[in-house]
């Protein structure tokens, strides 16, 4: 914070457009990056420590999807929402639930640097879970890279830390939930959350 602090009013004593201005904004930009490798690499290492409650899905899922509004803008990226009337409440952490949410909203996003659709759908299977679709129009994950996507440090992006998609492996593991992954190369990809209903007490595999 004071690293980030010291370039920004440094920044702000040049005019724009300058060699000193544009040094210190890769400065911010540079410590940023910094501060998102660091805290990935924490929210990873540290134990999962769920405060579970009965949640309600339908607001949980709008609040997170405002805190990536802004980027989608920017980005030039549609968003279509569909949250079943039925859907059961869950027995989650509200706030390791919007993490992995977040985690999977933001691999979408960075999946479509030109632009595209993310659609999340919330619906009820037949088997009292609920099932979380995040399905984006970007890149695609190729077949021989899916099988590697949730362990740690795997990535195929350049700047990437390989610790998004690990993290959201780590906390739905520890909701005895599901994760699924669909994707074709070019075409997109559709990421499946499967997570009981509060009054469910089966566990199953933790991903499928």
């Amino acid at each position: 914070s004071s690293i980030k602090g010291l370039a920004t009013f440094f920044g702000e004593q040049f005019e724009d457009g300058s060699e000193a201005k544009d040094a210190a904004g890769v400065m911010i930009n540079e410590v940023n990056r910094l501060n998102r490798v660091i805290t990935e690499l924490l929210d990873f290492s540290k134990p999962t420590d769920l405060k579970r409650q009965s949640t309600e899905l339908e607001p949980l899922l709008t609040r997170s999807l405002q805190l990536i509004q802004q980027d989608t803008i920017n980005r030039g990226i549609k968003v279509n929402v569909h949250i079943d009337e039925t859907i059961c409440p869950v027995h989650v952490d509200p706030d390791r639930l919007t993490q992995c949410l977040l985690n999977l909203y933001i691999n979408a996003i960075q999946a479509m640097p030109d632009g595209g659709t993310m659609s999340l759908n919330c619906v009820m299977d037949a088997q009292s879970h609920v099932l979380i679709r995040i399905e984006d129009t970007g890149n695609g994950i190729a077949a021989d890279d899916l099988s590697k996507i949730f362990n740690p440090y795997y990535t195929t992006k350049g700047k990437g830390t390989g610790l998004g998609l690990a993290i959201v492996h780590k906390i739905v593991e520890a909701h005895q939930a599901r994760i699924k992954v669909e994707s074709v190369a070019g075409k997109g990809s559709t990421f499946i959350l499967k997570v009981p209903c509060h009054s469910d007490k089966s566990n199953g595999s933790k991903t499928d």
